[in-house]
């Protein structure tokens, strides 16, 4: 009764075992088919060089924003501003970005760059245009209180003589 159950055992252990089966000679190989050229100072020293990277880039975007920034005031309205947190958090979605690419587009985006170009200076001529019509429509209205202002003054002085 002893020697069926220990064939049942058997036969269950076996079953068992063949989900996985391995012997030492298996283990070497999978070793030995590791990289055997891993530094991880090296790693580190990429893993720093890519964060550094990374702020650079976010910097840089940081720059082209309050640039854009500072074109909105000088157009648009004296006192407009980014939000700085959002600026921040634009800057540090956009820099992986470049760093990925290069500071290029991405290749699916590289074959339109023309006419993305065209529509940027064509957007940009007529934001100035638009900007210059305001100024010297706000310069008109300026002159016409001037004159209204020296004609009343003129026919005080009519008046008071």
């Amino acid at each position: 009764m002893d020697t069926e159950n220990l064939a049942a055992n058997d036969d269950e252990l076996n079953t068992n075992q063949g989900l996985e089966s391995h012997n030492e000679q298996d283990e070497k190989d999978f070793i030995n088919s590791l990289d055997d050229d891993f530094d991880p100072i090296a790693a580190d020293t990429q893993v720093q060089q890519q964060e550094i990277e990374t702020q650079a880039a976010g910097a840089m975007v940081f720059v082209g924003l309050m640039t854009i920034e500072q074109t909105m005031k000088t157009m648009v309205h004296p006192r407009f501003e980014f939000d700085p947190k959002q600026a921040e958090s634009v800057a540090e979605k956009i820099a992986p970005l470049i760093v990925k690419y290069g500071g290029n587009p991405p290749p699916w985006l590289a074959k339109y760059m023309d006419e993305i170009m065209a529509v940027a200076a064509i957007g940009m001529l007529s934001l100035s245009s638009y900007m210059q019509v305001r100024t010297l429509k706000a310069e008109d209205i300026e002159l016409a209180k001037k004159a209204k202002q020296k004609a009343a003054n003129d026919d005080q002085q009519q008046e008071a003589a």
